[in-house]
This record gives structure tokens, C-alpha cells and sequence, in this order.
């Protein structure tokens, strides 16, 4: 459950039973189910939520068909509303996501690549399992230029002035499996972002360090909880006790007194929008929004603070500050907002976007306006929040705003613009196919003429069912000369970097069938021949790989944590007297246990020297 605890008069001390906000998450994989909340700028609670969990989430009472799914990605939740939903789809078991200077959201990942730039609406590379909307086709890829090793835990942009301004909105995060804490630092690219790696902040020399979550305090520290373990995957507790934080400052940083800004006027709270450490910002953000929830804020005063600021700001990040905090107190008006579309700034430009169709019934006023954008805007950041918010308008309005935006050329290497495109138009697809298909063609993105007619195909084939023929392409890239069958949950799925290699992704058709890779091999003679098979398993479960020639069993063992005390298992098995005969070769990937059965294949091949 998402549970709030009431503390009415700043005690620390609850002042009431929690309340049940939102219920029905799961708990299949304790892991991975909700964690890491922040507040947005927007005032919504963001939070994380890991593939392996399946949650059907709504307000207590609320029917099964009603609630929101998630099994991998950010969601949100707003506190005055009382609204759930799903801001991006996919990733792996996502533990941190913050805001950047402008406002731009970043997680970090645990095995699938570590970095990606969340956009509303969007579909990103998912771990293991496909997305429930089968014609996602393309998600959106990590936007990092460089890998690490698997696990990364925690993300937080340094908005703050004790470090050197050199650290200044750079990404901070933990590295669980090297021990250590990075950052990155976030170049612009397009709409978007390319990731780049900046420095090991952090080596630890202690092997049972597990960095797992970040937080920029009010004192420009970076506090770094370590879960302190050395089993990394948490399937064993070994130190039970030994978990920590840390602090990191610079040396003879000043010190400061412990903040209360609850007891500050609704100016000094307004005035701190302007503050050089963000901690300050967010905080007093919640709390002007909070004040105006209950009705008790002095909307002329903050209001006159807000547009001054608005007005002497020289930087994308306060002028959005302004906004953020003008929109979280109720004092952005409909016309104020139309206004600001025609702002100088793109970022401002774009949030009103986002703000505009936060309920999803933008006014006719912001659809004229919308589309006008979509036609002229010189920012690829305000096409991507056009194309994001496309998917919250209803599809009669929906179709002019894309017809503009299909024809800009510039987008067509955008990361983002291209499928956040699709991913407004494949829901259209099916009952207007031949308009969705003249918006492709005359259009300049050539991904929307690829996919809109391989979605318009499924629609008269929809009755076929069986294997997908893609699934022995995959498997031939990393087993040459070998097929595959029963394949269950999943289907076979190729995998860019798994655990730092390419990878194919398996699971058992059922507890009792195993998925099989398999092969006629004839063995040449006067040469040893050897099978190489390296493998791979889910962070919380294992399989049993049983493999066969000539219907005899010549290795059989369990693929996990436990059993191979390494990330992978590296078989070199001995076919040499089976020379001059033709064999069948069989590789099962067989349930265990039947939780997270996945087989993960980097490579399977047949050597003769």
C-alpha cells in the first residue's frame, strides 16, 4: 500500500492510524515494487516500480477493470487529486529518478544499460519481458554513450552550491556492483540528452558496500545509504545490522542550522524559489502547495513574489521554477498559460505544455495553439512535449497536431520524437488505418511508414497464432546453426547488454516443459570437438540447464546466484566421441522453481580444432 502517515503539528510523531492512499501493488518480487518517491515540480509524487512485480493500482474499493497496471516503470500520484498513473513504461528494476535543472527526468537501471531520460508517455527498453501493449515495436533506448557494471541504485541531480560549480546539475548515483558512486553528466542532443560518463566520485574498497539510494540535503551534502550486504542481490541477509549512511562535504564546509521551513511566511517560502540549493526549492514548493490545498495561502502575496522572479530570471531553471510554483498554488489562469506558449524560453514553452494537458482536456484555445506550435516551433523539445502530449487528446484533435509534426525532416534521428510520434498514433491505428497511413506517407518520419502498415497488418491477421519467426533469427545470432521451441513467458528475446553482453532471453513454456535450443550435429573425426554454452540468470531466481547428445544427458546443473557464484556460467563440454556420428544436441533451459525462470544465452557454439 501507499500509505499516509499524518504529522499535523511537525512532532515527528504520527498523529493518526496511516491512511491507505493506493493499494494493489504487488509483491512477487519484493524487489521491485514501489520505491524511490520525489516530489516533481509539477506537485505530483513520483515513484519507481520494477518488471518482476505486477501491480494493479487504485484507491481502496476501486474494481479490478478500473485500476491502472504496471509492471515496470515511473508512476505518479497526486496528492490533492487523488489521481494514479503511469508516467513511462518499461525499464528494469528502476531504484532512482529525479529532475534535472529543467525539469527533465532521469532513471537509473539495474541490468538493462543504466541511464535513461523519461518522457510522459513513453516506452522504454524493458528487462526480460515485453510490453503489455504488443505494438510498442520500438521502445525508446538508454540515452548513456558507456556501460558499467549491472546494478546502479539512487539518482540525484547536485543542485547545490557546495561542491564547485563544476558538480552543478551533474547525475549522481551508486554503482552496486562496482562499489562506488559515479556521476554522469547530461549533454544535449535534440530533444534529448546523450549521457556521458563523468568521474568515479566514490571508490569503495569494501565488498559488501551496496550504494542503493542518493539525497542532496539542505546543506549541499550528498548522504549515500549503503544497504551494506555481501550478498548484492539481497537473496541472502549475511549482515542484518550493518546497514549505514554516509555524508560527503567538502572540506571546511560551512555549517548550517537545521531548517524548518513549515514555520515560514508564504513570502519567505515564495522568495525561496530563488534559493541556490535546490533542497530549499523543492521543499518549500510542497509546502506553498500544500498551503493552497488547505486554502490558506496568500495567493497575492506569493503571486507578486513568483512574477518577480519570473521576470529577473536569466536561467531556463528558475524561470521554471516560477512556473512550477505559480501552477502547484493554483495561480497559473488558462489565458496566463496560452500566454506562456509564446514564451522566449523553449523549456518554459514545453512544461505549459505538459501543464495544459495535465487533465487531458486542453481547451480549444490550447489546441489552436498546439497545433500552430507543431507547425512552426523551431525546438525539438517542444515537438517531443507536443508529440508526449498528443497521447492525453482525444483523437479528432489529436490528428491535426500530428500532421504538423510528421513534417519536420530534423526529427528524423531525433532518440525520442520519432516513436513518442508512433506512440500517439498506434491506438489509431486499427479503426482509422487509412488515414494513419496517409499521415506516414505524407509525412517526413520514415519509422511511422514502417510501422503504421506492420500495425495495420496485424489487424487482418490477428487470428494467427504460434511462434514468432523472429524468435530463430534471434536465437542464430548468438547459436549459430541452432533452433528453438516451447518457448514460454516472454517469447525469445534479444537483449542489447545484459550483464555487460548481448544477450537472448528464454523461459520454460510451462513447470514441466522446458524450452529447448537444439541441433543435428555431425561431429567430424580427427578433430575434438566441444560444445561452449555461456549462460546467465535472473537477479532473484535461477533455472536448471540440462544439456543433451544423443538423448543422453552430459550436463546438468542449476543457473544462479547460489549455484555459480558468478554472473555467468561458462560451459566447455567434450563431444569428441561422438566423432563420425550425427547427433542431436539439445539445451534445456528447465523451471527450478518457477519464479523468474529466465535463461539468459550470451553464446552457444560448436568448436572443432
Amino acid at each position: 500500500n501507499l500509505l499516509f502517515i499524518p504529522d499535523n503539528n511537525g512532532d515527528d510523531k504520527p498523529d493518526g492510524e496511516p491512511q491507505i492512499l493506493l493499494d494493489g501493488w504487488g509483491i512477487q518480487d519484493r524487489h521491485e515494487t514501489l520505491n524511490s518517491f520525489i516530489w516533481g515540480p509539477d506537485g505530483w509524487l513520483y515513484g519507481c516500480h520494477g518488471v518482476f512485480t505486477q501491480s494493479y493500482v487504485g484507491k481502496p474499493g476501486t474494481p479490478k477493470d478500473q485500476r491502472k497496471f504496471i509492471d515496470g516503470g515511473i508512476w505518479r500520484f497526486h496528492p490533492v487529486k487523488k489521481e494514479f498513473e503511469v508516467f513511462g513504461h518499461g525499464l528494469s528494476n528502476p531504484w532512482g529518478f529525479d529532475f534535472n535543472d529543467v525539469g527533465q527526468g532521469f532513471a537509473s537501471c539495474c541490468v538493462i544499460p543504466h541511464l535513461f531520460h523519461i518522457v510522459q508517455g513513453g516506452y522504454f527498453t524493458k528487462q526480460s519481458k515485453p510490453h503489455k501493449n504488443p505494438y510498442v515495436y520500438k521502445p525508446i533506448e538508454t540515452v548513456a554513450d558507456h556501460h558499467h557494471l549491472s546494478a546502479h541504485g539512487g539518482a540525484r541531480f547536485y543542485l547545490a552550491d557546495t561542491f564547485p560549480s563544476s558538480y552543478r546539475d551533474q547525475l549522481f548515483k551508486c554503482n552496486i556492483h562496482q562499489h562506488e558512486v559515479l556521476i554522469d553528466f547530461m549533454e544535449r542532443s535534440g530533444s534529448g540528452y546523450i549521457g556521458r560518463h563523468h568521474s568515479a566520485f566514490l571508490p569503495i574498497n569494501d565488498l559488501a558496500w551496496v550504494g542503493f539510494s542518493l539525497e542532496i540535503g539542505p546543506d549541499g551534502g550528498v548522504y549515500i545509504l549503503d544497504w551494506h550486504d555481501t550478498d548484492i542481490c539481497g537473496n541472502a541477509i549475511n549482515f542484518p545490522d550493518s546497514g549505514r549512511i554516509y555524508r560527503v562535504m567538502p572540506k571546511n564546509a560551512k555549517k548550517i542550522k537545521r531548517p524548518n521551513l513549515s514555520k515560514l511566511s508564504d513570502l519567505d517560502l515564495a522568495e525561496m524559489q530563488n534559493h541556490s540549493n535546490d533542497w530549499f526549492v523543492r521543499h518549500a514548493r510542497v509546502i506553498l502547495h500544500h498551503r493552497a490545498s488547505e486554502g490558506i495561502l496568500d495567493k497575492e502575496v506569493v503571486g507578486k513574489s513568483l512574477q518577480k522572479l519570473a521576470n529577473n530570471a536569466k536561467t531556463s531553471g528558475k524561470k521554471l521554477r516560477a512556473l512550477w510554483a505559480a501552477h502547484v498554488t493554483g495561480l497559473l489562469t488558462e489565458s496566463k498559460k496560452i500566454e506562456l506558449l509564446n514564451h522566449e524560453d523553449e523549456y518554459v514553452r514545453a512544461w505549459t505544455i505538459q501543464l495544459l494537458c495535465e487533465d487531458r482536456k486542453p481547451s480549444n484555445k490550447a489546441l489552436e495553439s498546439f497545433n500552430k506550435m507543431a507547425k512552426v516551433d523551431p525546438s525539438a523539445v517542444v515537438r517531443l512535449y507536443l508529440a508526449s502530449a498528443a497521447q492525453r487528446i482525444q483523437f479528432n484533435d489529436r490528428w491535426p497536431i500530428l500532421e504538423e509534426l510528421v513534417k519536420h525532416e530534423k526529427d528524423v534521428k531525433d532518440h525520442n520524437i520519432p516513436r513518442m510520434l508512433w506512440y500517439a498514433v498506434e491506438p489509431m491505428v486499427p479503426d482509422h488505418s487509412a488515414k494513419a497511413l496517409t499521415l506516414a506517407v505524407s509525412g517526413k518520419i520514415p519509422l511511422l511508414q514502417e510501422l503504421v502498415p506492420r500495425r495495420m497488418a496485424v489487424k487482418k491477421s490477428a487470428k494467427k497464432s504460434g511462434p514468432d519467426p523472429s524468435w530463430q533469427k534471434h536465437i542464430q545470432k548468438i547459436a549459430p546453426g541452432f533452433n528453438v521451441r516451447n518457448v514460454g513467458e516472454g517469447g525469445v528475446r534479444p537483449i542489447k547488454s545484459f550483464r555487460n553482453e548481448i544477450a537472448v532471453q528464454t523461459h520454460p513454456k510451462d513447470k514441466t516443459v522446458p524450452c529447448e535450443i537444439y541441433r543435428e550435429l555431425e561431429v567430424p573425426t580427427g578433430k575434438k570437438t566441444s560444445l561452449k554454452v555461456k549462460a546467465s540468470y535472473h537477479a532473484h531466481g535461477d533455472w536448471q540447464i540440462r544439456v543433451k547428445a544423443d538423448g543422453k544427458v552430459i550436463h546438468d546443473q542449476i543457473v544462479g546466484y547460489n549455484a555459480v557464484q558468478s554472473q555467468w556460467l561458462e560451459l566447455n563440454l567434450d563431444l569428441s566421441k561422438y566423432a563420425g556420428k550425427k547427433i542431436p544436441i539439445v539445451i534445456e533451459n528447465r523451471a527450478n522453481d518457477w519464479r523468474n525462470e529466465f535463461g539468459y544465452w550470451g553464446s552457444i557454439k560448436v568448436v572443432s580444432k
